[in-house]
Parts: structure tokens; sequence; C-alpha cells
């Protein structure tokens, strides 16, 4: 995909999403407008911002023949543990001392 086309495809994620947001604080009960809206408005953006970012690497994955020759898994298991392979506090040091 080309980068323009990504970018319209972005834009119209970011309409639907402003018009979700804007629907959360126009039904938000009077004198609530923030507590009844804020969590809504915050979700409905963090959902744009994974699916934006899932897009782009998506379309950097598809351009790339490397990547789509099955050398790179962006959700496939990763070393480490975690869902995401991210490991810290103890358990990172346990492991940096393993080997000593």
């Amino acid at each position: 995909m080309d980068r323009q086309a990504l970018k319209r495809k972005l834009r119209a994620k970011f309409e639907a999403t402003l018009e979700q947001a804007m629907d959360a604080v126009a039904t938000a009960p009077d004198g609530q407008w923030i507590a009844g809206s804020e969590w809504a408005v915050r979700g409905a953006f963090q959902e744009l911002l994974r699916e934006c970012f899932q897009e782009m690497v998506q379309a950097r994955i598809d351009r790339d023949p490397a990547a789509s020759a099955g050398s790179f898994s962006p959700g496939g298991a990763r070393p480490g543990g975690g869902p995401d392979g991210a490991v810290q506090g103890r358990a990172a040091r346990r492991r940096a001392q393993r080997g000593r």
C-alpha cells in the first residue's frame, strides 16, 4: 500500500474515532461531562493508536520482501516470557545474574 493510501485509511479511522469521542462527551450526564466521558474518549483514542500503529507496521511488512518471506513475525512469541517479551524488575536481574 502506498503512503497516500495508508494516510487516507488512517484519516478515516481518525474521523470515526473523533465522532465516537464527541458522542461520548455529548451523551455524558449534566454535571458529569468529564467524569462521564473521559474514559470513553481515552479508550477510543487508545484503540485508534493501536490500530494506526498496527496498520503502519503491517504496511512496512508488506513492502519488505524479507519480512513477507517469514523472517519477521510482529505477533509471534518472543523470547523472554510475557506476551510482549518484556521482562522487568527482579526477573530481569535474575536472568542477568544466571550467567555469572
